[in-house]
């Protein structure tokens, strides 16, 4: 049963937004995803007649500004949020960071989801009804590692972004969290995981590896409508990793304790 809810994904085209534009259709929600790449869009939204395909990319205002134009015209209407897109592109030492791929970081990890999050916002404050918001963080927010300082202070910021809004935007009763993943097996970290899998090294005390499907179920319950009292906070899922003291490691190797599996 189609239920009347209309829900926006960006970084839908693969990982860990497709997984939650799949879980929403699932249970009924309209949804529209966005994403930069078009195919990967198309391949999201070939599962359900739920999904419609919207390219973005989420760091550009005038595209932010023409996808919930969109959104208003076919729907009229916005009650969840999720924005999952980002980039980790690590492996640099912070004495060697190009202020390129520090900017490029930042603008998608942090600008798209903040022009993503007041747009939804202005459509959620016009609706009168509220909404949900949630922001794909990561553990790096939480706790950083070696030669990533563009992605940690970037998902940190994210987390402090959704706190910002919650206060922000709760005379509306719009609600915004953000939930932190440890290692999700996506694209993203693939050649990581691979790499550490061959040394045998236990990712969290779980010994686990996550799915982007676990990442969805957190969000749906963020983004359930009678889940009102929940707002500001971090949700951390990752196999209890960041509960953990970290163990002795070695600081010339190339991945710390704590390198990211998130968007």
């Amino acid at each position: 049963m189609q239920d009347e809810r209309v829900a926006v994904v960006t970084g839908g085209g693969r990982g860990m937004g497709r997984a939650i534009a799949h879980a929403y259709a699932e249970r009924g929600t309209r949804v529209v995803v966005a994403s930069r790449t078009v195919a990967e869009l198309e391949e999201t939204a070939a599962a359900s007649e739920l999904i419609t395909a919207f390219a973005c990319d989420a760091a550009e205002p005038d595209q932010v500004e023409a996808l919930f134009e969109f959104v208003r015209a076919e729907h009229g209407r916005v009650d969840a949020l999720v924005c999952s897109q980002g980039v980790y592109q690590g492996g640099v030492r912070a004495f060697d960071l190009p202020l390129e791929q520090w900017d490029r970081t930042m603008a998608i990890n942090l600008r798209g989801v903040w022009l993503c999050a007041q747009a939804a916002g202005r459509l959620m404050r016009d609706g009168g009804r509220g909404g949900r918001m949630v922001f794909i963080s990561s553990m790096n927010g939480l706790a950083s590692q070696t030669h990533a300082v563009d992605y940690d202070v970037s998902k940190a910021a994210v987390n402090g972004l959704a706190r910002a809004l919650a206060v922000e935007f709760a005379p509306e009763k719009i609600t915004v969290n953000a939930i932190a993943p440890g290692w999700i097996r996506t694209e993203m970290s693939a050649a990581e995981l691979a790499e550490l899998e061959s040394e045998g090294l236990v990712m969290n005390p779980l010994g686990e590896v996550g799915t982007p499907e676990q990442i969805a179920l957190a969000a749906l319950w963020l983004t359930d409508p009678g889940n009102g009292f929940v707002t500001g906070t971090v949700v951390t899922v990752d196999g209890g990793q960041t509960a953990m003291l970290p163990l002795p490691w070695n600081p010339a190797a190339s991945v710390a304790p704590g390198a990211p599996g998130a968007g």
